[in-house]
């Protein structure tokens, strides 16, 4: 793909929330993290202070095994064990009391620990696996319409709550059937793997992107006016344009016809505002190759929603 980008640009995958800033000292954990390892540690410490008060009137192994397995589920393995192991040290500190069959109880439950932290983190790694695989597209490695329809609502509620403006763009590859039928579908590919490049270099970082389906595509611009909207559109088609994406030789001329609803002016909901910037788009089609068209009504007002 490296063609396909400016002299040294490069495309960046869907940004996450929960990615620390890049910028001077990053923490490797993110702040929840380590807002989460911060308070199993006082747990353990207050579940020791605890365990010794009581002097073995109470088991407390529940609470030993509890803060096991919410480390096992919130942290990375490497800093999870190291707790883990913390946990048994500490229960094997205040219940062994002395002979072989206490320190055997005492080592067989730091095992138990270890196994189930282990297991736990397995399982986690896999939920989260499986969850990034149901909302990202495999093609393209964009975010697919499943994420698309569960994050924006997520991103309307603090436009909402600020009054900010934000924008949503709908884009259709112009001429990829054509493409599509002269090359064959290993050409079409590998153009929806271009174009999804080439969104990722022009949005701002944190603006996602999503495959919506077929050869249509979704991106979202938080704090976006009609202007900064109409901005990036036109920057996408120069970007298209200037690559000039070919294929085993073969040129692939296409475009992107873009349609724009801005919250709130042309909706408020994330229906109304996908299906007035699918209308726009619809429009834009009907113009002609890399048009974009902002939705409103025929008088040129932005209707309620």
């Amino acid at each position: 793909m490296s063609q396909l980008l400016p002299d040294g640009a490069s495309p960046s995958l869907p940004a996450s929330h929960d990615e620390p800033a890049r910028i001077g000292w990053s923490n490797p954990l993110g702040w929840r993290r380590t807002l989460a390892l911060g308070i199993l540690l006082t747990a353990v410490a207050a579940v020791a202070y605890l365990d010794r008060a009581v002097a073995g009137t109470f088991d407390l192994t529940l609470l030993y095994f509890t803060i096991v397995l919410t480390a096992g589920m919130l942290l990375p393995r490497a800093v999870a064990l190291p707790i883990v192991a913390a946990v048994g040290l500490v229960d094997a500190g205040i219940n062994v009391t002395g002979g072989l069959p206490t320190y055997v109880n005492a080592g067989a439950r730091l095992l138990v620990y270890v196994y189930a932290a282990i297991l736990t983190s397995s399982w986690e790694q896999e939920r989260r696996r499986l969850k990034r695989i149901s909302q990202v597209d495999e093609l393209t490695g964009l975010y697919n319409l499943r994420a698309l329809r569960d994050q924006l609502p997520i991103w309307l509620g603090p436009a909402a709550r600020a009054g900010r403006s934000m924008a949503v763009l709908m884009l259709d590859l112009d001429g990829f059937k054509a493409v599509n039928d002269r090359l064959g579908h290993h050409a079409g590919n590998e153009i929806l793997r271009r174009a999804a490049d080439v969104l990722r270099v022009c949005v701002r970082i944190g603006d996602p992107v999503y495959r919506f389906g077929g050869d249509e595509f979704v991106v979202l611009l938080a704090d976006t006016a009609g202007d900064g909207a109409e901005v990036v559109a036109q920057r996408v088609q120069q970007a298209l344009h200037q690559l000039r994406p070919t294929f085993a030789g073969e040129p692939m001329a296409v475009s992107f016809s873009v349609g724009v609803a801005l919250y709130p002016a042309d909706g408020e909901t994330p229906e109304t505002l996908l299906s007035r910037a699918d209308e726009a788009l619809y429009r834009a089609k009907g113009k002609g190759d890399g048009a974009v068209v902002h939705w409103h009504t025929p008088e040129g007002k932005s209707e309620a929603a």
